[in-house]
């Protein structure tokens, strides 16, 4: 069952890669009405440069029930080879996913796309985006369709239409910023002497190579020559690739029969804003940077996860005041800590001067040879280490990622998410507090954890701890269970009328 109360509108999204269509599949599962505007033809795959689907991203995943699924289409990384000889163990982290998946793109959004429709949502595909109005009631937006230009009108839009987003233009918004990398060469091959399962980078001063395994016989190469800066359009020298790939690794392993090329360069931009009225950015419409790290799109992702759920409790007319402004406040300055972060290790990796590259090499084996901080470097690229802002005085809980716990008679705590719908989690089964969530019914599911705990925890649709409490009274602990219900989910059952009469004016 949706969440409690009629859908007040609908929401159109531009731009069906792997955020708009996660997006999408989240809005129709919570039972918003969403149609997906996507420029390509349906019959094309998207054979973009995005390969790693990191640990939180697949637990994101697991909560709407497609990680396994995707989880077998590819590599599972467990190291990852640094320059210096170092390594990050990636086999520690928490959680079902102590690993990157290594899968082309198109995977990725094959599964989210048979989400989004079997969930309901439409796709939309030769449908270009030529502009956007909005009011206080709702946005237009200018699409042309078969060769005809027609207007479509929504509550909201999210353009989740990558770096050259149309959705931003129409916005005015400026995208500030500088440029990365130029001219980086990538080539699925075959390789007669592969290295193993390892992700490896390595950088030489005066060129760059990385190493990427598929799982399925086939690798991703990609090389940077500081001497030969072509444009993107320029198409990749096999030869050059493999030359530069043996200068960086001391051998090109064997490549050979390649079936894709490109070149591409890389910018480091961000937004200022991920919300203007009505109109939402996601994704690279919102924030690109360097590639290192494997970020992009699992950054995407995480946007739509965090925005997804705020959209579907405004839409169904129950959402707390401030909820929407949300998005921006938490995902922002994560987008601004990727970019610095891959950006530092782009540089790193492109040290000119022998000095600076010693001085990487072994700060990068110190890292990796102290457990605390490599586990710091492992949940900061897997994503696993995220935390929103908390209030003053809160929980210490909150904010962070929510452990996928047991529950008491079977299932995990997975189970109850990726439909929009919060999970309150209290360590005994109290009548008390099972009738208290019926008021929220709909916004709200209760479940008791499965092992030993003292502690109660409301955790949000995208899987992060709203609240958190260690009160065991009985009375205290219902009292602040109300509380949060109040902040996080908005008011009671006992408002339904009031519900209903927000959503009533929201439709005229």
């Amino acid at each position: 069952m949706p969440p409690i109360g009629r859908p007040t509108g609908n929401v159109i999204v531009v731009g069906a890669g792997p955020t708009g269509l996660l997006l999408a599949g989240d809005l129709a599962a919570a039972g918003i009405g969403c149609t997906l505007l996507e420029r390509r033809p349906a019959e094309v795959d998207n054979l973009t440069r995005a390969f790693a689907v990191h640990a939180r991203t697949l637990e994101q995943l697991d909560a709407r029930g497609v990680a396994d699924e995707l989880a077998g289409t590819g590599e599972h990384v467990r190291e990852v080879r640094l320059p210096g000889g170092a390594s990050l163990d990636l086999g520690r982290l928490p959680g079902r996913f102590p690993y990157v998946l290594i899968t082309p793109q198109y995977e990725t959004e094959r599964v989210l796309r048979e989400r989004a429709l079997a969930a309901g949502a439409r796709i939309v595909y030769g449908a270009e985006v030529m502009g956007l109005r909005q009011d206080d009631s709702g946005v237009d937006v200018r699409v042309r369709v078969a060769g005809a230009v027609e207007t479509r009108r929504a509550s909201y839009a999210v353009g989740a239409d990558g770096a050259g987003s149309t959705v931003r233009r129409a916005l005015g918004l400026p995208f500030p910023g500088r440029s990365a990398v130029r001219s980086v060469m990538l080539a699925d091959v075959r390789l007669d002497d592969p290295p193993g399962d390892t992700l490896t980078l390595q950088g030489t001063g005066d060129a760059l190579a990385f190493l990427v395994p598929f799982g399925d016989g086939w690798y991703r190469v990609g090389a940077w020559n500081r001497a030969h800066q072509a444009d993107d359009d320029e198409p990749v020298d096999f030869a050059e690739l493999r030359e530069v790939t043996r200068r960086v690794l001391g051998t090109d392993h064997g490549m050979r029969d390649p079936r894709w090329t490109s070149r591409f360069h890389s910018d480091e931009r961000q937004v200022p804003r991920y919300r203007v009225g009505r109109v939402f950015l996601a994704g690279d419409a919102a924030h690109v940077h360097s590639p290192a790290g494997g970020q992009g799109m699992n950054l995407g992702l995480q946007d739509a996860a965090n925005l997804s759920w705020r959209l579907a409790a405004d839409l169904h007319g129950w959402a707390p005041p401030g909820l929407l402004d949300g998005y921006h406040d938490e995902r922002h300055p994560i987008g601004r800590r990727v970019l610095l972060g891959s950006g530092a290790v782009l540089r790193g990796a492109l040290a000119e001067r022998r000095w600076q590259r010693r001085l990487r090499d072994a700060a990068l084996r110190g890292a990796a040879g102290i457990r605390p901080v490599a586990r710091r470097l492992a949940g900061a690229v897997s994503g696993i280490d995220v935390r929103y802002p908390a209030p003053r005085g809160a929980h210490r809980l909150t904010g962070r990622r929510a452990p996928d716990v047991r529950l008491s008679g079977g299932g995990r705590l997975h189970d109850l998410l990726g439909d929009g719908r919060f999970a309150l989690v209290t360590a005994v089964n109290d009548p008390a507090v099972a009738y208290l969530t019926r008021q929220w019914d709909g916004r709200v599911r209760h479940a008791v954890a499965g092992g030993p705990t003292r502690g109660t925890v409301l955790v949000r649709p995208d899987g992060y701890i709203a609240w958190a409490s260690g009160e065991t009274a009985p009375d205290a602990r219902a009292d602040a269970i109300r509380a949060a219900l109040a902040r996080w989910c908005g008011r009671p059952a006992e408002h339904a009328a009031e519900h209903a009469a927000v959503a009533e004016e929201r439709r005229s």
